[in-house]
This record gives structure tokens, C-alpha cells and sequence, in this order.
């Protein structure tokens, strides 16, 4: 048998010392890469406020602060009220897709203020365990009560919705799919 020729053990050598420096640098890139860069995922462009301040946050869920929508309404929320949710959450897509600014003037502002601060006991929180933005789902153990029909007067809609108060936001909350259909700033 011919002796082994010296130079393909050094060859091999030298091409599993390549291999084990390329791995050793892929492994140092995968976690070291991540810390050095910020995370890009789950931050909108424009969506929903992605500002970080607390005014603009009002509870938690899990360990995370829930984002929250300023102000804003839903158009089928405010003149279909009686609209049912039905088993593919087409009503659930219709409210959130018709969302918009919200749209009061200084004195219904004013008046929305003047209504909720006579009423006798309104269902209020501190924190909501669920994010306040049109078209999300209020959870059933959520205390809601009915909104009064002077609210739906100024508003000019929302007819037989309920209603509950985060910290000083009044969250309207549509009576069949429990989806959020108006958030009105600064009134409690």
C-alpha cells in the first residue's frame, strides 16, 4: 500500500480549519447581530399612535403596555347600531375598516363632559386589559352600562351602544360584537 501523500492530509486540515472559523463567525453574527440592531417588528409606520409617552397608553395585558387610539370613530358603529355580528366577524372587519377621526366640536365636546360627569355611577377603569383601538373586542367580564341617549344625541349616533370610562376617555362599545366604536379624549 502507497504511503499517504502529505500535502491532501494538510489540505484537509486547512479546509476543516476554513470550515470551523466560518462556523464559529456565523454563530458570533446570529447572536451578536440581534443586540446591536433595533427591532424593527410590531412598530407601525403610521398606524395606531406608536408614540411611547403614558398619555397615550392606558393599561396592560400580560407585561407590555397596551397601545391606545387618541380619539376616533366608526361610521358603521355610529349609524348602524343594530347591525348583528355574524359567524365570519363581518361586522367586526366593517367597524374597524370604517374608523376615522373623531369628530366633535368644542361645545359636544363640552356637552359629552357635562352628561358623564352628572351621571350616577359610571362603569370606570384605571386600566383596560384590552387595547383601545376602533374595532377591537371588549372582554365580557368588562363592566359596560348603557349609553345614555343624551350622549347619542350630541354624538349623533351610537343608539343602544354601551359604554365604559378609562381613565378619562369614554370608550363606546357597540351592543351586539362588544367592538370598540368610539373613543372620545378628555371627558371624565
Amino acid at each position: 500500500m502507497p504511503a499517504p501523500d502529505p500535502r491532501f492530509d494538510q489540505g484537509t486540515r486547512k479546509l476543516f480549519v476554513a470550515g470551523g472559523v466560518v462556523a464559529i463567525l456565523l454563530l458570533v453574527g446570529v447572536t451578536v447581530w440581534p443586540l446591536l440592531t433595533p427591532n424593527p417588528v410590531g412598530t407601525p409606520p403610521g398606524g395606531a399612535n406608536p408614540a411611547k409617552s403614558s398619555d397615550t397608553s392606558v393599561g396592560t395585558v400580560g407585561s407590555g403596555i397596551t397601545p391606545a387610539q387618541r380619539a376616533g370613530e366608526s361610521q358603521v358603529g355610529k349609524n348602524d347600531p343594530a347591525g348583528q355580528e355574524d359567524a365570519s366577524g363581518g361586522r367586526a372587519r366593517a367597524i374597524k375598516q370604517s374608523s376615522g377621526p373623531l369628530e366633535l366640536n368644542p361645545q359636544q365636546h363640552q356637552q359629552l363632559h357635562d352628561i358623564i360627569s352628572h351621571q350616577a355611577n359610571p362603569p370606570r377603569t384605571t386600566q383596560a386589559d384590552f387595547e383601545l383601538m376602533i374595532g377591537v373586542s371588549v372582554p365580557r367580564q368588562a363592566e359596560l352600562q348603557d349609553l345614555p341617549p343624551e350622549i347619542a344625541q350630541v354624538m349623533n349616533g351610537y343608539w343602544g351602544d354601551q359604554y365604559l370610562l378609562v381613565q378619562d376617555k369614554m370608550v363606546i362599545v357597540d351592543q351586539h360584537s362588544r367592538r370598540i366604536v368610539a373613543i372620545v379624549p378628555n371627558v371624565a
